[in-house]
C-alpha cells in the first residue's frame, strides 16, 4: 500500500538571526545532573562529537540530552517515488542525518521532538519533514514514548532543501539561534 502513503513535507524555512546575546546554557532553576557538562552554546563540532544541551519541556520539566550526529548523507528524490510530494518538494534535494540521542535527565523526553534543524547556505534552517508509513532510507525521527533519564535512542530525520541550496550545518537549537549547537558534515 506504498501508494496511499504521504509525505508530510514543508519546504518552510526560518530566516536564521544571530542574537547578539549569549543564550543561557540551560533553564533558570535547572541543576546540570551530576558528570553532565553542557556544550557551549554557538559551538561548531564535527560529525560524530557528541553535544550536549538543555531542553525545556516548559511547566518546570526540563532534561539534558547528548546528541551525536552520526552521519550526514545526501539523499535522491527518486527515493521518494513511492510518497504523494507537492511541486517543490519534487524539486527539493534529500539530505538524512542519522543521530543519536541520550536523555540525561532528569525529566522524560518521551513524545518530545528534538530541535534538530537543517541549516542551509542560503542562511535558512530548516525543520525536519516528517512523513507517515515507513522508510527504509531513514525510518524514524521520533524519540521512543518512553523516553527517561538513561535512555538512548537511534534516530535519523528526513530534510528537503530547495533547488540550489545544500546543507551547511545540523543545528540543535533549544532556544534560540545563539543557543544553538552545530555540526558540519564533512566534504
Amino acid at each position: 500500500m506504498l501508494g496511499a502513503l504521504v509525505l508530510a513535507l514543508g519546504l518552510s524555512g526560518c530566516s536564521r538571526s544571530d542574537d547578539a546575546s549569549q543564550a543561557a546554557p540551560s533553564p533558570k532553576g535547572f541543576d546540570v545532573p551530576d558528570g553532565v557538562t553542557l556544550t557551549d552554546p554557538g559551538s561548531t563540532l564535527d560529525v560524530g562529537d557528541e553535544g550536549t544541551v538543555v531542553i525545556d519541556l516548559g511547566d518546570g520539566a526540563a532534561s539534558a540530552v547528548t546528541v551525536t550526529v552520526e552521519k550526514v548523507r545526501r539523499g535522491s528524490i527518486k527515493d521518494f517515488r513511492f510518497f504523494t510530494l507537492d511541486e517543490q518538494s519534487r524539486d527539493a534535494t534529500p539530505y538524512y542525518v542519522d543521530a543519536t540521542v541520550r536523555n540525561d535527565g532528569p525529566a522524560g523526553l518521551g513524545g518530545s521532538s528534538l530541535p534538530l534543524l537543517a541549516h542551509a547556505d542560503d542562511d535558512v534552517v530548516y525543520p525536519a519533514s516528517e512523513l507517515v508509513g515507513r522508510f527504509r532510507p531513514c525510518p524514524s525521527s521520533a524519540l521512543p514514548k518512553r523516553f527517561l533519564a538513561g535512555a538512548s535512542a537511534d534516530l535519523c530525520f528526513i530534510y528537503l532543501l530547495p533547488r540550489g541550496t545544500s546543507l551547511r550545518s545540523v543545528d540543535l537549537q533549544p532556544g534560540d539561534a545563539a543557543s544553538a549547537v552545530r555540526w558540519r558534515p564533512k566534504g
